[in-house]
């Protein structure tokens, strides 16, 4: 084979930075490049141009694909039915599938890193609760999750809570719960969703309201121990008025002792305020479901999602669903406002978990 020689080789090269653009490269113009630094600047503008119109594009068909609902407890709990509900409604917004996928451990923990650590692109969104989203990394050493990892994109609705007993327990109100926790020779044990969850701090609250002593279980999801409570594993627990509950208590299978609300439930009518006992007066809680998105997620699809679960939340057969569930369905609010929302239930969970003393385990 010949050897080129000087001349030959810069003849080559110009010949090859010659060749004009093909047409469908738009942002190419000129019919061939001059390798000067001010025209590879101005090359590489185009270029980047490009990128971002491809990249609004896309944000502007979103979704693209199925969308993923992470759900952080079982099947039956309060997220997984307001979730499921809301889910559906979602997906004939969107236009896509709305997949939901129940990820349990770590009191939750493990389902919310796998939302926020998942492309922020909408694509991966959360069902959840201030459970799993900022009482567990407040209790749980090993949950690596924290509050500002997700985003609110709206909220679903509010549940109440209360105090309920296993069936056999001889005790039928609140008052008669803290005379005999009080006596107890050995701890009531009780159940919760995990180590530092709001159900496991307010039954911790109604403890050292009574002057007594318990021995926690924590479990992997509402429906496990309520499985145990009704079956007289543990003796009583703090838990939301969603529909598995409310059939045990109408059942039978275990007893209701008092609401942690400001008002009674419609379904419920008989059950008596926690409020109205003496010491509990300020023991009102409820707890929400809301549509989360990790944190970097882009405004627009933000704003899809957010737009899809009040849409979904309008329709009459989803409302039903949760009213049905035993939670009140929220009211919309803008984006702004549920960062507001979601900043402030933060800074309420890091003040219950002082007044107890919560220490990470």
């Amino acid at each position: 084979m010949r050897k080129m020689n000087g001349n030959e080789k810069n003849k080559s090269l110009d010949t090859l930075f010659s060749v004009p653009y093909h047409s469908l490269h738009p942002y190419l113009l000129e019919p061939a490049m001059d390798l000067t630094p001010r025209s590879l600047i101005r090359h590489c503008s185009a270029l980047f141009a490009g990128f971002a119109l491809a990249a609004s594009v896309a944000a502007q068909t979103y979704p693209s694909k199925p969308v993923s609902m992470i759900v952080a407890f079982p099947a039956g709990g309060g997220s997984d039915v307001l979730g499921r509900a809301v889910g559906k409604g979602m997906a004939e917004v969107l236009g896509q599938p709305v997949i939901v996928e129940n990820v349990v451990g770590v009191g939750g923990s493990l389902g919310v890193l796998k939302a926020a650590n998942a492309q922020p692109d909408g694509h991966t969104i959360l069902a959840g609760s201030p459970l799993e989203l900022i009482y567990t990394p407040l209790g749980v050493a090993a949950a690596k999750n924290k509050p500002e990892d997700m985003r609110l994109a709206a909220l679903v609705g509010h549940t109440p809570i209360a105090i309920v007993v296993r069936k056999d327990l001889p005790v039928n109100t609140l008052e008669e719960f803290v005379a005999l926790a009080k006596k107890a020779e050995k701890p009531l044990s009780f159940g919760s969703t995990g180590i530092g969850s709001l159900y496991h701090l307010m039954a911790e609250k109604a403890l050292q309201t009574a002057g007594a002593r318990g021995l926690h279980a924590p479990y992997n999801g509402l429906a496990p121990y309520l499985k145990d409570l009704m079956g007289g594993v543990i003796d009583f627990a703090v838990v939301p008025l969603v529909g598995p509950v409310l059939g045990a208590i109408e059942g039978g299978q275990i007893k209701a002792l008092a609401i942690a609300s400001n008002q009674p439930l419609a379904r419920l009518p008989k059950l008596p305020l926690a409020s109205a006992t003496k010491g509990f007066e300020d023991y009102q809680f409820s707890i929400w479901i809301g549509i989360q998105a990790s944190a970097k997620t882009p405004d627009a699809p933000m704003a899809a999602l957010h737009k899809a679960a009040y849409s979904a939340l309008g329709n009459q057969d989803i409302r039903k669903i949760i009213e049905t569930a035993g939670s009140t369905v929220a009211e919309p609010m803008s984006l702004a406002q549920l960062d507001a929302f979601y900043k402030k239930e933060a800074a309420t969970g890091v003040a219950i978990a002082k007044s107890i003393k919560l220490q990470p385990q």
